[in-house]
């Protein structure tokens, strides 16, 4: 593996309070991670006000969204349940603020060339940008790094994440429109709007076929006898994370190419209503 090059992003644009940021991400090699700052003059100086502060993240390729998070926080929640040694670092009040990696190669991964291989191959890209929807607090700022490699490896592909909203009606509900597109890594679920219910189950089909059927204890139990850590301090609480591939095996995640229906079932203590947030990870080809 050759060296890891860590740069300051120069081309960013349009840092002002409730305005979309612009990042250009050079496009110099492999890339292995982006890394946001984000502070402001005045306001609440912990970390989690500051991921409140950024309404919306997107990753985009080619003109094409990649990867989407509602906030700062959901892209903190993505980061923290693989440990907390991806979490963010600062106080938004002392320059300059409070990091946010957005990690394409995954460092989590026991296995070595699993963790580098991933990193996206942005000599390929057209276009690379990082789109950030700011918030209201005064004097914002946002700088960005990019660490990449210039070598040339074999990658088994990308992985995106999707933020879909799905309708939340009782006690239990089935979902039938998660789109079956190369491998399924991860889906968490956040609670719904209209009650604040966590899932108690939530089953996964594939054809019919039953893939998870894990009560959410059993389902936390899973997570963190493997290494996750679904329930890290600063991550948003009560979030029911299926992940496939949860023993750091990429094969281990579900293979949709072939399947004609993917579903899910999702259950609770009391009735849901509004919509849940999920997030799905992915991985194969941009999308």
């Amino acid at each position: 593996m050759a060296a890891k090059l860590g740069l300051k992003i120069r081309a960013v644009s349009n840092v002002a309070a409730s305005k979309t940021a612009l990042i250009e991400v050079p496009r110099l090699g492999r890339i292995h991670a982006v890394i946001l700052e984000h502070g402001y003059a005045s306001g609440t100086n912990t970390i989690a006000a500051a991921a409140t502060n950024i309404a919306g993240v997107r990753v985009n390729v080619n003109g094409r969204t990649q990867r989407k998070y509602g906030s700062g926080t959901e892209l903190r929640d993505d980061n923290l349940l693989r440990g907390t040694a991806y979490d963010c670092v600062g106080v938004p009040n002392t320059a300059p603020g409070v990091s946010f990696p957005i990690l394409f190669a995954e460092p989590w991964r026991m296995d070595e060339a699993d963790q580098d291989r991933l990193a996206w191959e942005a000599r390929e890209f057209d276009s690379f940008q990082i789109e950030v929807d700011l918030g209201a607090a005064s004097t914002p700022t946002l700088v960005a790094s990019v660490v990449y490699s210039p070598d040339r490896v074999q990658s088994p592909g990308v992985v995106t994440v999707d933020r879909i909203s799905i309708q939340a009606s009782g006690t239990s509900f089935d979902y039938n429109q998660l789109s079956n597109l190369d491998w399924l890594q991860a889906i968490s679920l956040y609670m719904d709007s209209g009650g604040s219910n966590p899932a108690t189950q939530v089953d996964l089909r594939a054809d019919g076929t039953l893939i998870r059927e894990l009560t959410n204890s059993a389902n936390k139990a899973l997570l963190q006898n493997s290494g996750l850590t679904p329930a890290a301090s600063g991550r948003t609480a009560s979030i029911y994370d299926v992940v496939l591939d949860h023993d750091d095996v990429l094969n281990s995640a579900l293979d949709t190419r072939n399947v004609k229906s993917t579903n899910l079932t999702i259950a609770a203590g009391s009735a849901m209503s509004g919509t849940i947030v999920a997030l799905v990870r992915r991985l194969g080809k941009l999308l």
